[in-house]
């Protein structure tokens, strides 16, 4: 991750100052600087902003963090569009733009060390998996919310970390980013109606605790939604499509929620990518 800049309180300040200024020039120029700010300095301007009351100023902090956040997606399609973590951090911003991100890699890379010590130099892909299964199920208790499956938590990989609870496709987002940290080869699958991952000739359903399931299994839920099955659906999925379907699962969650403007502006998101 790229060293971010941190700001003194001074210049938090006059920054948030600035932000009474909504012409379009100039919030362009904060957002490229937002770009590179650190969590700390972030969370400072946004905890400003919040207490000045000022609606003018509050706005356009609110689309100086999106403008940011659209140059980094932009930056991502561009250079690291296969890269399904860094892709998910984003998104994440659209929850918390002041998320430390590094926080979160850092937990994600115990996950993996401790599944790892659970091996040795002679265990098999399959004991990789049963060590995943371990630590992601039994030791953190991650599992799906079925009881709240819209919380809007659900869909950013910082929040399911801290609640263990999720949905399908960001919980099997987290199993491949341990898997891939030790060199097992699982990807992922957009069944119809339900994310789940594929190991080898294996379907895994992180939303259940990692339990096996069948193909037949899938193809009774794509009956259930009226939808006709081909095998193609159990093909693996590029990392850009993942985050395409994250992404269009937020939407569908704001506009459940009445919450238009929200559904809006991660529309003009999506088209990013």
């Amino acid at each position: 991750m790229d060293k971010s800049l941190e700001l003194s309180e001074s210049q938090i300040k006059g920054f948030v100052n600035l932000l009474k200024d909504s012409e379009e020039k100039v919030l362009s120029l904060m957002a490229q600087q937002v770009s590179n700010m650190s969590p700390d300095s972030l969370k400072m301007i946004e905890d400003l902003a919040q207490k000045s009351n000022d609606v003018d100023l509050l706005d356009n902090w609110y689309h100086a963090s999106r403008l940011s956040l659209k140059y980094m997606i932009e930056d991502w399609k561009r250079l690291h569009r296969q890269d399904l973590e860094r892709g998910l951090f984003l998104i994440s911003r659209i929850y918390t733009p002041y998320l430390n991100e590094q926080r979160y890699i850092e937990i994600l890379d115990s996950y993996a060390n401790r599944a790892a010590e659970k091996l040795s130099t002679k265990s098999t892909s399959d004991e990789a998996i049963e060590a995943i299964n371990k630590v992601l199920f039994e030791e953190e208790r991650f599992s799906g919310n079925q009881a709240n499956y819209y919380d809007i938590r659900n869909n950013f990989i910082h929040t399911v970390i801290d609640t263990k609870l999720g949905n399908p496709i960001v919980l099997s987002s987290i199993y491949m980013l341990v898997a891939k940290r030790l060199k097992v080869p699982v990807s992922g699958i957009g069944a119809p109606g339900h994310f789940i991952v594929k190991f080898a000739d294996q379907l895994i359903d992180p939303f259940f605790s990692g339990r096996r399931i069948t193909k037949e299994e899938c193809v009774i839920r794509a009956q259930e939604l009226s939808v006709f099955w081909r095998d193609e659906y159990l093909d693996s999925i590029e990392d850009s499509f993942i985050i395409a379907r994250c992404v269009r699962n937020l939407i569908a969650i704001y506009k459940r929620n009445n919450e238009s403007d929200k559904a809006s502006d991660v529309s003009e998101l999506l088209k990013l990518i």
